[in-house]
C-alpha cells in the first residue's frame, strides 16, 4: 500500500495508485551532495551535504599543479604513495554556503574567491576537538601537516562560507 506524506493509505485517502505515481515529487530538501557516490569512486573524494554553494570542482596531482586562483583548494597527502599529495578543487557560489566532507590527511586548504573567507573544520583522532581555522582568499594554510616522517592526521569535516 502507497502513503501520503500525512500517513494516511491512499485508500483512506481515495487517491488511487495511479493518481499517486502522477503526483511530483517530494519538495523536502534533505541537503544530500547530488552525485557524491560517482565522486567517491572517480575522485576518491566522501562528500556528504551541502547547500549546493560549494561545488566540487576537479582534483589534481601535485604533477599537474594547484587549483586555478579563484577556486578553493584542499590539499590531502597520498599517504606517502606516489603521486604524494592531491588537491581537491572547489567553486564557491555566493557568500554564504556549506559542504560536509570527509578528507583524511588533510594538510592544508587555500581560500578561493577574493573578499570571502572560507572557515575549514578539521578533526584529528576521534578523541580530538574539532579546530575552525579561517583561511583568507587566494591564501594557503597549513592544517597539521606533521612532523618529520609523521603524515598528516587530520580529517577535513566541513568547509564554510560565511
Amino acid at each position: 500500500m502507497f502513503t501520503l506524506a500525512s500517513g494516511v493509505g491512499l485508500a483512506a485517502s481515495g487517491v488511487t495508485a495511479a493518481q499517486a505515481d502522477d503526483a511530483p515529487p517530494s519538495l523536502v530538501e534533505d541537503y544530500a551532495y547530488p552525485g557524491a557516490a560517482g565522486i567517491l569512486a572517480q575522485h576518491e573524494l566522501k562528500l556528504f551535504k551541502g547547500d549546493g554553494h560549494i561545488l566540487f570542482d576537479s582534483k589534481r596531482t601535485l604533477a599537474e599543479g594547484q587549483c586555478p586562483v579563484g577556486l578553493t583548494q584542499v590539499e590531502k597527502s597520498t599517504n606517502g604513495l606516489p603521486p604524494f599529495g592531491l588537491y581537491y578543487c572547489f567553486k564557491t557560489i555566493g557568500s554564504k554556503g556549506y559542504l560536509t566532507l570527509e578528507v583524511p590527511g588533510t594538510f592544508g586548504v587555500r581560500g578561493g574567491t577574493e573578499d570571502l573567507v572560507v572557515k575549514a573544520k578539521v578533526t584529528g583522532d576521534p578523541d580530538a576537538a574539532t579546530k575552525e581555522y579561517a583561511v583568507e582568499p587566494n591564501e594557503p594554510v597549513a592544517i597539521e601537516p606533521g612532523d618529520g616522517n609523521e603524515l598528516p592526521k587530520a580529517v577535513l569535516v566541513e568547509i564554510r562560507m560565511s
